[in-house]
């Protein structure tokens, strides 16, 4: 019975023991970051990435529809130099019609190059509101990018099967709120066992004590 009782104190001992250790390897490790700051992470880059295709899609819209009202606005002007030059060329007092006729159109010329150079102003001003909101979601983009780059980069620096023994005695610290007792009890048991079981140590290390 009693070789039985020193057998399981030694095991007990030896839990103890390895239980001390994984806890304070647990805490000199980086702790790794958790699975749902990784995946929100992910999630929103993803999303940003998402967002910045769409505002690059509306940068190129409003870009086509400014050269678009740009080509109509230097055609008008071609058109409005051509009757000019042409009216200019004739005798008011033989084709007097034919000036009233070409004065005419370009009165309408002039009246569709105004409405166009609105139209250039207004597709000028939704290309820089794009260009401003594009560059502030690359801006979102980068600030997403390097946190996820940071909780990808301190997962990897973590050792992952060890992250539940920091993660169980955080939850054992929280709840009892004895973080320095816990960590002075651990500190404790782990001289405690080495005291008691040094001639195993010995033996099984070759650990010499003074």
């Amino acid at each position: 019975m009693k070789k039985i009782l020193e057998q399981l104190t030694k095991i007990t001992d030896l839990t103890i023991l390895f239980a001390t250790i994984f806890v304070f390897l647990a805490y000199i490790t980086p702790e790794g970051a958790s699975q749902d700051s990784l995946r929100e992470a992910r999630t929103n880059a993803q999303s940003v990435t998402a967002s910045l295709s769409n505002a690059e899609n509306q940068t190129a819209a409003s870009n086509t529809r400014l050269q678009e009202s740009t080509s109509i606005s230097i055609d008008l002007r071609n058109s409005i130099v051509q009757l000019e030059t042409e009216s200019s060329s004739l005798d008011p007092t033989i084709d007097q019609a034919r000036i009233n006729q070409l004065n005419s159109e370009i009165d309408q010329l002039n009246t569709s190059l105004a409405n166009s150079t609105s139209a250039v102003n207004e597709a000028q001003l939704a290309l820089n509101s794009s260009l401003r909101n594009e560059e502030s979601i690359r801006a979102s983009l980068r600030s997403s990018q390097a946190r996820l780059a940071d909780i990808e980069a301190e997962s990897s620096r973590a050792i992952s099967w060890i992250q539940p023994v920091r993660n169980n005695t955080d939850r054992l610290i929280d709840a009892a709120g004895v973080d320095g007792f816990i960590a002075g009890f651990a500190a404790l048991i782990f001289c405690l066992i080495i005291k008691r079981r040094r001639d195993w140590f010995r033996r099984m290390f070759g650990l010499y004590f003074k």
